[in-house]
């Protein structure tokens, strides 16, 4: 795709997104929220409830509600190592609107015998829960989520910190919660731009996972067992105008991870390992990704 597709594409994807969550943010419920029963999944607030730790979204908050959270990772290969550390703002806008923004840092990333670290790309994300189905005993909910990602990070490090451009996002994700039982899918495609005649490949994600309550108090904690399914497909990137041959493919990560949350905090953690990959030309491997999170909810 030439650039100027590209943008136009972007800019399409990012103006009929705006115009969703600008419709359906200032519209509120059509009925009064349903009370469910205050078991499993159900025993706290919708902010309270399990989610994913590896996949993107399902991050809606009830109108005023301000959660911050607290994400370190590391993402393991045969030839790299990379640590992050994350800070994110989620807030609820709406019922049915939330807003997250966060900026990751490179606390070290090791590729061979070179080492980077400092800021990496600073994302702004709109969250709309554009469907919602709802009794006292389950919950279906279907959502549209958008974010840019500002090129703070540098591309000239090595490894790279960031794209060295603007890049755009469009994913929807769907979810099933019940008192034991919580599901989901989700896909989406992230996009970045040119920059000086290069370009990192677009990236497609779709992903799915399970979740299983463990144990519950009403009104009082929540503990979760959940295992996701995490593919990416990534298309040739570009230098100089030329395909790298030796960049893009296609990998699958499968792992589990465990919830605990009470009416403040949440914590999560978890593993996700490669379970199949296919990589063009000669890369590095992918080994698995760790991860664990802590969120206050204020």
């Amino acid at each position: 795709m030439k650039r100027v597709e590209t943008l136009y594409v972007c800019r399409v994807i990012i103006i009929i997104s705006m115009s969703v969550f600008s419709i359906i943010g200032k519209e509120s419920r059509e009925s009064e929220k349903i009370k469910q029963i205050t078991v499993g999944n159900f025993a706290l607030p919708g902010s309270q409830q399990p989610g994913p730790l590896f996949s993107f979204g399902q991050n809606i908050l009830d109108k005023g509600i301000t959660e911050l959270f607290g994400y370190v990772d590391q993402f393991k290969g045969s030839h790299y190592n990379f640590k992050s550390v994350t800070p994110l703002l989620l807030y609820g806008i709406t019922d049915r609107l939330s807003l997250l923004v966060g900026l990751p840092m490179a606390a070290q990333f090791k590729f061979e015998g070179s080492r980077a670290h400092g800021p990496q790309d600073f994302r702004l994300q709109l969250e709309c829960a554009v469907y919602v189905t709802e009794t006292s005993t389950s919950m279906n909910e279907v959502t549209c989520v958008a974010n840019i990602g500002v090129p703070t990070g540098s591309s000239t490090t090595n490894p790279p910190l960031g794209f060295g451009s603007p890049s755009f996002f469009l994913g929807f994700t769907a979810s099933h919660t019940g008192p034991q039982w919580w599901y989901f899918i989700s896909s989406g495609v992230l996009l970045p731009t040119s920059h000086k005649k290069s370009k990192h490949g677009n990236q497609f994600l779709y992903q799915g996972g399970l979740g299983r309550n463990i144990a519950y108090s009403p009104d009082k904690w929540v503990l979760n067992g959940l295992i996701e399914l995490n593919g990416i497909y990534t298309q040739h990137s570009k230098l100089s105008g030329l395909i790298v041959c030796n960049s893009g493919g296609n990998s699958l990560f499968l792992g589990p991870s465990l919830w605990l949350s009470t009416q403040r905090v949440i914590m999560q953690i978890g593993i996700s390992a490669v379970i199949f990959q296919h990589l063009f030309g000669i890369q590095p491997k992918d080994s698995y990704v760790l991860a664990a999170g802590i969120g206050w909810r204020f």
